[in-house]
């Protein structure tokens, strides 16, 4: 009889947390699966801890030392039984009911390829620090094509430790030469993006679904990969090969200029992520580049002019504003208005061309501290200083960005907000997201005095005074 499922544990030298995640897979109220745990040559307790569980759905899998994350999991992929699998990782932890409630859904929509969950965010000592990445509403089931097509204006962040998929729908040839390390294969895609396009290459076989309720504990600590990721790199890659499989699907073909130019959004977000200073000769020519790559390719497309937004507000702040202005008046209201961020990019530019900047309403000399080191929060740094307000620092959990200084502003942890000697009168949330209740909460476990505003309230109110 075959396995229905495969949970493939990843693990490599975090015995501190091993132990609690492999008893709450086996806790599960939903029992029928094969236990799959893979171990990169651990050289602390893992071993130890492994061996010592007695059930008969456990097989433990030691991989010489040296190979890397990307490897377990196409090992896992390779050498699983069920006929779906899910691939979880050492410091997370799974509610009870997850796999039952994932696994009654496919039961009942045998259809579907790929189920995750939504999660709470925990830290290393498993205290809360959100109750949910997403808020929770109803859940959903996206049909043929139909998640594809909602990346294309916002992803659906989900945690990889609950995503249930049909990994046999994946290239078997592509999976054997990244196992093999073929001459000419990358397996940095999977580690940027892979994650991410999971539940675009299931969609491209059958509906993929995502339950709102938290069912997995997602630990969020200093060891982890994603604190040291770049993010514009791992967007970049993630929308290129969003594109790659939007093109296998003939329907999806008439959305290309949108994930174009969504392409070259987070390409100038590269650009300005690594840059110094407002007046590099080359940022500005690289920027005007793109914003004229953007236009060719929305040519006969005129939605995806939208996501440009942020190069004509770039544009606007640095006095090129003749290509920036025509492009806004291309721009349709009803194009921005349903999209919060857009919206407030929008009406941002729309106060630029006036003359005006949102930050006019600050006191100068006001001590801010703007949250992030991104595209928006470099558009942040220029308008705050143009209107004479101190932007003190940027808060990134990013142990790559932390220490940098970055258009004359340092970037710091978020723990600088308990050390700061000197207090600051504000926070900028400088984040796309259309709910930002999680993040809030967030910053309140190290300030929980200190107001905090979004950039997008600021473009929203700027406009209604124009």
């Amino acid at each position: 009889m075959q396995i229905p499922l495969t949970v493939a544990l990843l693990t490599y030298n975090r015995a501190n947390y091993l132990e609690e995640s492999l008893r709450a897979i086996l806790n599960q109220t939903y029992r029928d699966f094969e236990l799959l745990v893979l171990d990169n040559g651990s050289t602390d307790e893992t071993p130890s801890i492994v061996l010592s569980v007695k059930d008969e759905r456990l097989r433990y899998v030691r991989n010489p030392p040296g190979h890397t994350a990307v490897f377990n999991f196409l090992s896992a992929i390779r050498i699983a039984r069920g006929q779906r699998i899910l691939v979880t990782h050492d410091d997370d932890i799974m509610e009870p009911e997850m796999l039952q409630k994932q696994m009654a859904l496919i039961e009942a929509r045998p259809d579907i390829t790929a189920v995750w969950t939504n999660a709470s965010v925990i830290d290393g000592k498993g205290a809360v620090l959100q109750p949910s990445i997403s808020p929770v509403g109803e859940d959903r089931i996206y049909e043929v094509g139909e998640y594809i097509v909602s990346t294309k204006e916002a992803i659906l962040w989900h945690p990889p430790s609950s995503m249930i998929f049909s990994h046999r729908l994946l290239s078997e040839r592509h999976i054997r030469n990244m196992y093999l390390g073929s001459p000419g294969v990358s397996t940095r895609r999977a580690t940027d993006e892979g994650d991410q396009i999971l539940p675009a290459q299931m969609n491209l076989s059958g509906a993929v679904a995502f339950l709102s309720e938290p069912l997995l504990r997602y630990r969020r600590h200093s060891a982890q990969e994603t604190n040291n990721a770049h993010l514009a790199r791992t967007a970049l890659n993630l929308f290129r090969a969003l594109l790659r499989i939007m093109r296998k699907a003939p329907d999806l073909q008439a959305y290309e200029a949108i994930f174009q130019n969504q392409i070259v959004r987070f390409q100038a977000q590269d650009i300005v992520m690594s840059a110094k200073s407002w007046s590099e000769r080359t940022l500005l020519k690289q920027m005007e580049l793109l914003l004229k790559k953007g236009i060719l390719n929305s040519a006969n497309n005129v939605q995806s002019l939208i996501y440009l937004l942020p190069l004509i507000v770039f544009s606007l702040q640095t006095n090129r504003e003749g290509v920036a202005r025509s492009i806004l008046n291309e721009i349709r209201l009803c194009d921005v208005k349903e999209r919060p961020w857009m919206l407030a990019l929008y009406r941002w530019a729309k106060h630029r061309c006036a003359g005006g900047n949102i930050f006019s309403t600050l006191p100068k000399n006001s001590r801010v501290v703007v949250l992030g080191s991104v595209f928006i929060a470099a558009l942040l740094l220029f308008e705050a200083r143009e209107a004479g307000v101190q932007v003190v620092c940027c808060l990134d959990s990013n142990i790559q960005r932390q220490g940098q200084v970055w258009f004359g502003c340092p970037i710091v942890a978020h723990s600088w907000l308990t050390t700061c000697s000197d207090p600051v009168e504000l926070i900028i949330l400088s984040s796309e997201r259309d709910s930002e209740v999680e993040t809030i909460e967030m910053l309140r476990a190290y300030d929980a005095v200190t107001p905090i505003r979004s950039w997008k309230d600021f473009a929203m109110t700027a406009e209604e005074v124009i």
